[in-house]
């Protein structure tokens, strides 16, 4: 009978290391929060997270109705410093209630303190918006690494340096960060569940799967294709963590409000007759006042009849062309006349990595090729927003709208050829490495 061996304790010197870098790490943190709270208090918005936060709110401590219309006045109250005017966001909260509950604690942060000693604490707001835009953050680095874990690719150090900060500091995460809109982290269960599955994790892609039930501008199709990938594999156990985490959540729901369905759906019909976001027939229609309306329409035969066509293709291939055509989905939903906001655009960043590699790992070029795709899909939206911002002419935002989904899809199918093949053999790289 063997015994395992103990491991042994800790030397001083190694319990000093884990000390040191802890603190390297609560100092790291604490900066970041700081500056993200300072960023909170110069720049105005966070519309997207407050009206949740609000929701939360009247619900823990007032014991009120979060779909209500107060809560979303107040939401535009801490947005703009007034009530939304025709045209912007009114801010109408959403959000089911079933995930509500998720800025609960963030409900507790700002109030609870405030509530047990009136004399010292005073509700901030924006002390809680910095830290909900640090999470942001912290989710974004994690989606960019986890889908490069996906698509195995290690790119050299600096150039993941540069990844990292584009997907933080391009124009569509920044317009995410800075409105406080959910679609980041959105973002991140996208990759997860797409990495759940190729670990054959299938119960933790299940209960992920259940955050795909909001936010359809976004997600309705990318789920679409996940749940028909699940039946057409026989993959249960997904279907099985879906179901038991949708099932305590709703049951959780209706214990703490259990009329909340028919606010939430009242709520959700009042967001889609406001005049509010961006749709590819309306933009189309402005570019091209004559034929606009003809191109919408066109464009969006053309990419059903795409998606059609690469989900079917996906039926006995490898995993990775699975992951090309799920970000080509998430790409193609904007154009498809879906209304949205450019915020909402952050969620194909991951879909840059699978150009990015391809690019680096089939051309010659390598990363001269892939740092001058990173720079155009920095700074083309970055000069199109200054534009909008100077001049106050629509059609920079109309196209600051579609060059993301168009960079995206071309990119995607311009590295098709690369994701319909086998992976590199080691001869592709003797060749490479001699050419």
């Amino acid at each position: 009978m063997k015994f395992s061996k103990k491991k042994p304790p800790l030397t001083p010197h190694e319990i000093r290391i884990l000390i040191f870098l802890a603190l390297v790490a609560l100092i790291i943190v604490s900066v970041l929060a700081g500056a993200n709270i300072g960023l909170s208090r110069v720049v105005p918005g966070g519309g997207g997270f407050y009206v949740a936060l609000e929701g939360a709110r009247a619900k823990l401590f007032m014991h009120t109705d979060p779909y209500s219309g107060a809560v979303a006045a107040l939401a535009q109250e801490h947005n703009y410093g007034r009530f939304a005017e025709p045209g912007e966001n009114p801010y109408i909260l959403t959000i089911p209630f079933f995930v509500l509950p998720f800025y609960f604690p963030f409900a507790l942060i700002s109030d609870l303190p405030a509530l047990l000693f009136p004399s010292v604490f005073v509700v901030d707001l924006v002390v809680v918006r910095g830290l909900w835009m640090l999470l942001s953050e912290a989710a974004l680095v994690a989606s960019a690494l986890i889908t490069l874990k996906l698509i195995e690719w290690e790119p050299r150090r600096a150039f993941l340096v540069f990844f990292l900060l584009l997907s933080i500091g391009g124009y569509y995460s920044v317009s995410s960060l800075l409105d406080g809109s959910p679609v980041i982290f959105l973002g991140l269960v996208y990759v997860g569940i797409l990495f759940a599955l190729s670990q054959e994790q299938d119960e933790l892609a299940g209960a992920l799967l259940v955050f795909t039930l909001f936010y359809w501008e976004v997600s309705l199709l990318f789920a679409i294709l996940l749940f028909w990938k699940v039946f057409l594999e026989k993959r249960w156990r997904v279907l099985a963590g879906f179901g038991m985490l949708l099932f305590t959540l709703l049951a959780l729901s209706f214990l703490i409000y259990p009329g909340w369905v028919y606010p939430f759906l009242t709520a959700v019909y009042a967001s889609i007759r406001t005049p509010f976001g961006l749709t590819a027939g309306a933009v189309l229609t402005r570019l091209s006042p004559v034929y606009g309306t003809r191109i919408s329409l066109g464009l969006a035969i053309f990419l059903v009849i795409m998606l059609g066509y690469e989900w079917s293709a996906t039926r006995g291939s490898d995993f990775r062309r699975f992951v090309w055509a799920a970000c080509l989905t998430l790409a193609a939903t904007p154009p498809l006349g879906l209304r949205t906001e450019l915020g909402n655009l952050a969620v194909m960043f991951p879909s840059l990595a699978l150009i990015f590699a391809a690019a680096t790992n089939r051309w010659k070029m390598g990363y001269w090729l892939t740092g001058l795709l990173l720079l155009i899909a920095f700074l083309v939206p970055w000069s199109l927003f200054v534009r909008w911002w100077l001049f106050h002419n629509q059609i920079w935002q109309d196209l600051l709208f579609l060059f993301f989904p168009v960079f995206i899809i071309v990119g995607l199918y311009w590295t098709r050829w690369w994701f319909t093949r086998p992976p590199r053999t080691w001869l592709d790289h003797v060749r490479s490495t001699f050419s």
